[in-house]
């Protein structure tokens, strides 16, 4: 996994939003040429895409779609589904997001 320290938050990352969007963003940067198939018959996917534009409200958006893999056994397990998270790779956080 993308090693994390609570240290590589930016200060302005102050909100479960802010948080989705830095976190989704680092996976978007670090992986968005990555694919995966999600079903036999299926064309390769990426794992995450990243696309923005502006709402019918006329409000700016970014939607993400992440696809992350979770441990085989994480519907039997006691933990939380966050903990079952396995690796995509073990690269670093791109500098752009750190503090």
């Amino acid at each position: 996994m993308t090693a994390f320290a609570p240290d590589n938050l930016p200060a302005s990352v102050n909100t479960v939003e802010k948080l989705a969007l830095w976190s989704l963003g680092i996976l978007y940067q670090l992986h968005k040429n990555s694919r995966y198939q999600e079903s036999e018959a299926a064309p390769l996917v990426p794992f995450v895409t990243a696309q923005d534009g502006l709402a019918a409200d006329k409000s700016e958006r970014i939607i993400f779609r992440a696809s992350l893999p979770l441990s085989d056994t994480w519907r039997e397990q006691s933990t939380k589904y966050w903990q079952e998270g396995q690796e995509i790779s073990n690269t670093g956080i791109p500098p752009a997001f750190l503090p």
